[in-house]
This record gives C-alpha cells, sequence and structure tokens, in this order.
C-alpha cells in the first residue's frame, strides 16, 4: 500500500484508534502536568495573579482579568494549594490539545496529522511551561485555538454559527491577554483574499452582528480601562514599544536562540518550514484553511522578530503563533507525503521528523524533572526556574520578625515579592508595595488604608542592596536590619533577602510615581 493510498485509508478508519490515542495523550499529560504543576513553589509572577484573585476586577494594570477570573474559579473550589494556583492552566492545556487536533484534522482531512499536532505541540518546552505555571497565556491559547478552530471551520462549511464562535473566542481573547490582537490580520486576510470569505460580505449583517459580539465580549478590559484613564493600554504600549536595547543585534539573536530552545530544535525547523509552506499553498492552491495557519504564525513571529530589535521582548510573547506554525507543519508533511510519495533520498529528512517529538520528549523530561527537584547542578543566573525556591523559607524568617515586632505591617519594593509573601505567611496579610497607592496597581489596598499607616513600624523585605533601603529610610526615623536570609534552590544559593525595621513611618512612601518618569 503506497503513502496516498495509506493516507486516504486513515481517514476513515483511523479515527477510533486516533480518538484513544488523543484520550492517552490528553490524560497521559495531563496527570504529568498537574503532578508537576503541585510539586514546585509559586513564582513572584503566579503569587501577584493569586492576589488579583482576591479582589476581583474587570481588568488589571498589568493584564486583563480572564486569568484572575479562572484562578479564583479553582481556588474557591479546590483551596489555595499551589496546584490549584496552577489548575486553569493544567486544564487549559487539555482543551488547546483538543482543539489544534480538531482543526488541524479538519483543515487537512487527515486525523493522523491531528495527532501529530496534539503530540508535537504537548512536546514542545514552551507549551510545557504554560501548562504548569499560571499565567494570563492559559486563557491567551484556550481562546486563539478556538478562533482558529471557529475559522477553519467557517471556511470549509460556510454555516453564520461559526461566525459568531470566531467573534466570542476574539473577544474573549483580548480579555485573557492584550497579544490576541495579533491573530486579527490572519483571520481578516480570509475574508479578503479567498472566495470562501468573499462570500460574507453579501452577508453584511451577520458579519456586524459577529464583530458587536466580539467587542461586547471586550467590554470588561474596555470599560475598566475607561475607569482608570486607559492606564493599563498606556503600561503596555509603553512596555512594549519604549523600552530600548542596548545591542539590537544581541536582542534579536536572544530572541531567535530562546524561540528555538524553547520549541526545540527540530521542531522549530520544521514549523518555519510549516508557515511558509501553509501561507505559500495554501495561496497557489486556494486553500483558504491552510493559509490561515500559517498567517496566523508567520506574521506574528516576524512582528516580534522586528520588535526585538528595538525593544524588550519576552521569549513566551510569540507563544500563540506557534499554535498555527505546529498544524501547518503536521497538516503540511501529511499532504506533501501523499502528494509527491517521497523516494529514498528524503529517508533523512523523514528521520529528522521521527526525531524531533522525542528531541522535544526528552528536552521537557529534562526541564520537568528539574523544576520537581532542582537536581541539576546548573549554575543560578543560568536556571530560570530558580525564580521557584525558597520563597517559603523567605516567609517564614518574615512571619518570625511581625512576631517579634507585632503590629507591624509589611513593606516590599517589588509587585512579585508583594504576591509571594501574601500567598506564604500564614495570615495573607496585605503585603504594601512603594511607590503605589494602590489600586489599579496593587488590588489588596487603597489609598484609605495607607492612610492609616502613619507613624506604626513596618518591616521591609528586599533583595540585598543599599538603593532600596536608601530609598525607604528617608519616610522612617529609624531603620535597623534585623536579619539576611539566603533564598536557596536546590541546595544553591539563588538571592539574598534582607529584612529591615522601620520606625514611625512617615507619608510619602507610597506615593504613585508611574507617571512622575
Amino acid at each position: 500500500m503506497d503513502i496516498a493510498t495509506k493516507t486516504a485509508s486513515d481517514r476513515k478508519a483511523a479515527p477510533w484508534r486516533h480518538i484513544a490515542a488523543l484520550a492517552a495523550l490528553v490524560v497521559g499529560m495531563g496527570l504529568v502536568h498537574a503532578l508537576t504543576a503541585g510539586i514546585g513553589l509559586l513564582s513572584g509572577d503566579e503569587a501577584y495573579y493569586w492576589l488579583w484573585s482576591r479582589q476581583l476586577q474587570l481588568s488589571y494594570f498589568d493584564h486583563p482579568g480572564m486569568a484572575a477570573w479562572w484562578l479564583a474559579g479553582t481556588t474557591a473550589l479546590f483551596g489555595t494549594s499551589e496546584l490549584a494556583v496552577r489548575l486553569p492552566s493544567v486544564l487549559s492545556s487539555a482543551i488547546v490539545t483538543l482543539l489544534i487536533y480538531d482543526t488541524t484534522r479538519r483543515a487537512f482531512d487527515s486525523s493522523t496529522a491531528g495527532l501529530t499536532a496534539a503530540l508535537w505541540l504537548n512536546l514542545t518546552l514552551l507549551f510545557g511551561a504554560a501548562s504548569v505555571i499560571a499565567t494570563p497565556d492559559a486563557p491567551l491559547l484556550v481562546f486563539w485555538s478556538l478562533a482558529l478552530w471557529a475559522a477553519v471551520r467557517l471556511m470549509r462549511e460556510d454555516r453564520a454559527v461559526w461566525l459568531y464562535v470566531l467573534a466570542i473566542a476574539l473577544g474573549l481573547g483580548f480579555t485573557g491577554k492584550y497579544t490576541m490582537v495579533l491573530i486579527l490580520p490572519g483571520v481578516l486576510s480570509l475574508f479578503v483574499l479567498f472566495r470562501q470569505g468573499w462570500r460574507w460580505w453579501r452577508r453584511i449583517g451577520h458579519l456586524i452582528l459577529a464583530a458587536l459580539v466580539a467587542l461586547a465580549c471586550t467590554a470588561p478590559v474596555l470599560i475598566w480601562n475607561w475607569q482608570h484613564e486607559w492606564i493599563s493600554f498606556r503600561k503596555q504600549l509603553s512596555h512594549s514599544f519604549d523600552s530600548d536595547v542596548p545591542d539590537p543585534l544581541l536582542s534579536l539573536a536572544t530572541f531567535a536562540g530562546t524561540q528555538i530552545g524553547l520549541i526545540t530544535p527540530l521542531l522549530f525547523g520544521f514549523c518555519v518550514w510549516g508557515m511558509g509552506w501553509a501561507l505559500w499553498t495554501g495561496w497557489r492552491r486556494r486553500r483558504p484553511e491552510w493559509f490561515l495557519l500559517g498567517a496566523s504564525s508567520a506574521p506574528v513571529l516576524a512582528f516580534f522578530v522586528h520588535h526585538s530589535w528595538g525593544g524588550l521582548v519576552q521569549p513566551h510573547w510569540a507563544g500563540p503563533a506557534w499554535i498555527g506554525g505546529i498544524a501547518a507543519a503536521a497538516g503540511g508533511w501529511v499532504a506533501i507525503n501523499g502528494a509527491l510519495r517521497l523516494g529514498p533520498r528524503w529517508c533523512l529528512l523523514r528521520r529528522l521528523y521521527l526525531a524531533a517529538p522525542i528531541l522535544g520528549g526528552v528536552l521537557l523530561a529534562v526541564v520537568y524533572l528539574q523544576m520537581a527537584t532542582a537536581i541539576l547542578p546548573i549554575p543560578p543566573k543560568l536556571d530560570p526556574l530558580g525564580r521557584l525556591g525558597g520563597w517559603d523559607q523567605l516567609a517564614q524568617a518574615v512571619e518570625k520578625q511581625r512576631t517579634t515586632h507585632p503590629d507591624t505591617f509589611i513593606i516590599v519594593a517589588k509587585h512579585e515579592l508583594s504576591g509571594l509573601l501574601t500567598y506564604y505567611l500564614p495570615d495573607h496579610p496585605v503585603v504594601f508595595l512603594t511607590g503605589s497607592d494602590g489600586v489599579p496597581r496593587i488590588p489588596s489596598y487603597t489609598r484609605d488604608d495607607v492612610a492609616t499607616l502613619p507613624g506604626r513600624n513596618a518591616v521591609f523585605v528586599s533583595r540585598t542592596g543599599r538603593h532600596a533601603i536608601e530609598d525607604v529610610s528617608r519616610y522612617f526615623e529609624r531603620v535597623t536590619l534585623l536579619d539576611v536570609i539566603d533564598r536557596n534552590w536546590g541546595g544553591r544559593t539563588i538571592d539574598h533577602y534582607e529584612i529591615w525595621l522601620g520606625e514611625s513611618y512617615q507619608p510619602g512612601l507610597f506615593k504613585d510615581r508611574r507617571d512622575e518618569r
């Protein structure tokens, strides 16, 4: 039986085998994700998002509110353990796996392609990390995947219901993370470049109503920003486009290197090929569902590549681009195998194709092992997982000083530390952030709370360094060093933290300084 015949046969005979394999993948990876998520301590950002979930709002200073809403639900049901905080990410990974399977299957009429895409996605370090760490990327990836799934069905089935599902996905995705706007050019291109999209202009009523539905789904973000002088939008634009980099070439190389590492090298190569193949072949063969996979990935990746020349780009920002890239690579491989009947000279490429998920799986297993045990002797400055260790010990030291010095309030200079101390201290106290008078920067206190602090003593916690205490000491009659704590990870010291006592606080430390720059 040749490859083309086998592929056609798979479309009819394989679904039950593949459904069983997909179920095993979802359940198996779900158990791995849950076990890994429940072992390690929270990072600073995760604790900060948990802080949001204790004071639910329509949106927040750093991101929209979807992540906090989901987190509030899981912690209300299952308590405040690390697993409960990370459970939305664990569940989201299962949903995204199902969506990429069905999106790829429908786009290429191949259950084999769908299962390959689902497997590949789960074996990337980027998705593996997003599955066990609490971040706003969890709702973003769900609704990005849902938008692709709905758009593929819309192009293939021409039913209005999928237009509205697409609109809901776009709107709710924006309520999860602002990055969702980057999928819009790829989606809109379908309605401009392809006959399957043109026909919707003759049904303009559906397009207008769908746009209104999408806008309504973004209402929480828009209302909150309107109430707070568009502060989150301004912050995101400043953070994304106003941050200078001293060496643009190094910044570009760093971004490229992190993408290769996070997708894993072989999968990265196939995905980049898949993006280009989907754009070219989708356009040439007039297959909008193929074109979409490339148009929702390659331009997004190109945007961040260009942006890395002139600004800070975090490695995970481009994460959604790889959903379409993986689907395109998996489906494209099945398509060219069936159409071209690749001969012996493609033997090396076949071996690399088979080796790609194996390499990804090995690297992911190593990362999960390190997250759970910190067993590998990686230098602290090179181990990004070091941010997960030692926070409970720091909290114990702070609690000891609170017991020795009762009726003190807690001050920190970093928002991540505010969330961590609130989470790991027994009574989950309010932790005040210097330079912020509360909402909207920190949702756990307000200006009225700050107004009650003058005259009281405080415990100030900060990484070792004279600048932090110099800034704080001006607002107290006297400051005294109480303790120095080593934050350890796997037997290695990551950071040093100082605990200070400030006596008789004087107003001014919490004056909002966001607009003073």
